[in-house]
């Protein structure tokens, strides 16, 4: 482990080997980066949906806090495909998790946790909404998207007006983190702080258009992805039952 001049607890060095002992023992889960002060994860769900979890020591040092779930960062990064989380390119989403509920464990189990029920995505999207909504929307929409949350979602079209609206999901900090995509935006993006709707709405532009080496590595995959499928007929057609062959 790496992290020099940081000084974990008792709890957070087990509950860190906790963490690596699922990533090893599981091919859905491999490390980007681990660390004394922070812990990168992919995951990929049973929906085929990929998740970077990634786990950030804020601070203080052990002896200087006075309460010890305010010392790390959580942010959890959703992809339609494994490549999109490896690049965090704009095809990507941040889900607006809740974690505070679990503040008392060590940082390694709620990383443990994640990693777990984002690997079982389908199930865990039954009791989260936001979970469902990034697990079926469109890669494509993906690129208009900034960030999942239970109350609504973040359009990169809502902060196209020039104000620093600072979002939340930005700076996640245990202990000021909202509930399971709870924003604390003070008002949304489609209210006004009296809460009457506005008189227009906000427009979502198109995203904008790609580059030659993503239209490239696109039609690679596309050309990639029907090579298999015409191999997956083959197959089927080659090992079709023999009253079927006549």
């Amino acid at each position: 482990m790496t992290g020099k001049g940081v000084e974990l607890t008792a709890p957070e060095r087990r509950s860190l080997e906790l963490v690596r002992s699922i990533v090893e023992a599981n091919p859905w889960a491999e490390f980007v980066l681990k660390s004394n002060s922070l812990v990168r994860i992919r995951v990929k769900g049973q929906s085929l949906r990929w998740y970077l979890i990634e786990a950030r020591l804020r601070g203080p040092a052990p002896h200087e806090a006075l309460f010890q779930h305010q010392r790390w960062q959580y942010v959890v990064t959703g992809g339609a495909r494994r490549r999109d989380v490896v690049h965090t390119n704009r095809y990507t989403a941040q889900l607006c998790l809740n974690t505070r509920q679990s503040s008392t464990m060590p940082f390694g189990d709620k990383v443990a946790a994640l990693c777990l029920s984002l690997h079982n995505d389908l199930i865990t999207a039954m009791t989260i909404p936001l979970l469902a909504q990034f697990i079926v929307c469109p890669r494509d929409e993906l690129a208009k998207i900034m960030v999942f949350q239970d109350e609504m979602v973040v359009y990169h079209s809502m902060f196209d007006d020039g104000i620093d609206h600072n979002p939340p999901f930005m700076d996640f900090e245990e202990g000021n983190e909202p509930l399971f995509g709870g924003s604390d935006f003070g008002h949304t993006a489609q209210e006004s702080p009296t809460g009457q709707p506005p008189e227009e709405e906000f427009s979502q532009p198109e995203p904008p258009s790609l580059t030659d080496e993503e239209l490239e590595e696109m039609r690679l995959w596309d050309a990639y992805e029907q090579h298999m499928e015409d191999l997956a007929r083959q197959d089927e057609w080659d090992n079709r039952p023999e009253e079927n062959r006549r």
